[in-house]
């Protein structure tokens, strides 16, 4: 999964794929495959970059066009799994809507509701990109 504007940022800010590797802990090798879209940033790392940068989440993955408010936070499954299920029942939708829309397993889904596991990247990506949602909420940074 791809996110544009992680190059976008780090370019505007002078900074080179090592620095922020280095920021991140990881080798540039693989900042970079997360920046090309290679893979897929965690979500505890791009928790991370938005501290860095103090830009909320949802603009640096093109979810908004705003750098909107935000508060630096250490990812919390349980809080995250919280927020999930809040969602989802305010949209009047069943687990397995999203683990269909997914494309994954009831277990899986579910232990992201529990806060057993924190839920992947892309699939917190395809949540708010589907259901117009903001990431920043769900992972409990907004204001």
């Amino acid at each position: 999964m791809k996110f544009d504007r992680l190059k976008e940022i780090r370019e505007e800010r002078n900074l080179t794929q090592r620095d922020i590797a280095k920021t991140l802990e990881v080798d540039r090798s693989t900042y970079a495959g997360w920046e090309t879209g290679k893979d897929t940033i965690p979500l505890r790392r791009l928790n991370k970059l938005s501290d860095y940068y103090k830009i909320s989440v949802d603009y640096m993955t093109g979810l908004s066009d705003v750098t909107s408010s935000y508060r630096v936070i250490d990812l919390d499954a349980k809080v995250i799994g919280q927020n999930l299920k809040e969602f989802r029942k305010e949209r009047n939708l069943v687990q397995k809507d999203i683990f269909l829309f997914l494309n994954t397993t009831s277990s899986t889904y579910s232990a992201y509701e529990t806060g057993k596991v924190l839920i992947k990247t892309d699939f917190l990506y395809s949540i708010c990109k589907n259901y117009n949602a903001s990431m920043d909420e769900l992972l409990g940074k907004k204001n």
